[in-house]
């Protein structure tokens, strides 16, 4: 028997590809997208980092959709190991240009189109470049001139970086001190706290219809330190917590729930014997 057949749900919680009303906002989440509007507003170079599983596409995706299509025109970048013939590229091929074969005539060509800036008027491009950990070194190096090539000149798009935390750490380096300088905002997103862990928990169950199976106070406690808040990680704790009483045909998810799987983690790990 499935939970969906066990409590009679509506709707499965827990999902990665949650939408809508199922989403919850942490504080952090509201602070992190007020920051992001700000950026896109005023055309600004801005960095998210969190922490894996923290809710960084999420939070990415839930701007882009907000925006106005008719004003803006959302540009999402994610490719391993970055470079700037790759960047250059994507962004010349949404202006109907042919990359170059050099990235010398690629980045002539782009900034020929940059400040000729009429294609920028129109619909105002929020460009977001995700997994930027991940970037190629000049690719972090480009980051001062992508924008614009003139002291004086107005940016004519946002620019949104989103990483891991080892980004932050990066960019605090020396030799990418100019890069650094340029950014006017930077948000690094984190877990959730206890009390938010908990109001997570019960509002992705009443996602369901039916508030069951309850997760009692002790469970969410262990469920909070294990998983130190990070949404993704609480998924899987409560799916899999929900699992396992529903095989127990047991009413609310406890702490022997939440410890079997814990435990079950460790051995698939290898952590324990």
């Amino acid at each position: 028997m499935t939970p969906m057949e066990r409590w009679n749900w509506q709707a499965i919680p827990f999902r990665r590809d949650a939408s809508g009303e199922a989403l919850y906002d942490s504080a952090g989440h509201q602070e992190a997208l007020a920051r992001l509007k700000y950026v896109i507003q005023n055309r600004a170079f801005g960095l998210l980092t969190g922490e894996v599983g923290s809710g960084k596409t999420t939070l990415i995706r839930r701007l882009m959709t907000s925006l106005d299509e008719m004003k803006y025109l959302p540009i999402y970048i994610c490719q391993l190991g970055l470079k700037p013939k790759d960047f250059y590229g994507e962004l010349l091929s949404r202006l109907g240009e042919a990359m170059p074969f050099s990235l010398s005539r690629t980045r002539k060509l782009w900034n020929e189109r940059l400040q000729s800036q009429g294609e920028f008027t129109e619909r105002q491009w929020v460009v977001v470049i995700d997994e930027a950990q991940d970037m190629a070194e000049e690719m972090v190096q480009e980051l001062r001139f992508v924008r614009n090539q003139h002291m004086d000149a107005t940016s004519p798009f946002p620019l949104i970086l989103v990483g891991q935390p080892e980004m932050r750490r990066n960019l605090r380096l020396k030799k990418y001190e100019a890069i650094s300088q340029r950014i006017d905002m930077a948000y690094h997103l984190t877990g959730m706290t206890r009390e938010e862990t908990g109001q997570y928990i019960r509002h992705q169950m009443k996602q369901t219809g039916t508030n069951l199976p309850v997760f009692t106070d002790g469970a969410i406690q262990m469920i909070h330190t294990a998983s130190r808040g990070i949404p993704r990680i609480v998924n899987q704790f409560c799916t899999q917590a929900i699992y396992d009483a529903t095989t127990r045909n047991s009413e609310a998810i406890e702490e022997g729930h939440i410890q079997r799987v814990l435990t079950d983690q460790e051995w698939q790990r290898g952590t324990t014997g």
